[in-house]
């Protein structure tokens, strides 16, 4: 049993010469080749658990300056 496959390229319209079908044939099966793009990760809305654990690192130069009365 053989089986008919469906022309890759069909041209409804005007008259292309080889190098035209050619350099679109080119075009769609690099298009094709390059596959679907990455998942994105889900979305979680609670954030990363390794960015909770980490504090914020801030330069305040006021900071420790009246440590006596403490």
């Amino acid at each position: 049993m053989e089986e008919t496959k469906k022309p890759f390229l069909t041209v409804t319209k005007g008259n292309p010469d080889d190098t035209q079908v050619a350099a679109l044939t080119a075009l769609f099966a690099g298009l094709s080749a390059a596959g679907v793009p990455e998942e994105t990760p889900v979305r979680n809305n609670w954030g990363n658990v390794s960015e909770r654990l980490q504090r914020p690192m801030t330069y305040n130069p006021n900071a420790f300056h009246n440590v006596t009365y403490f």
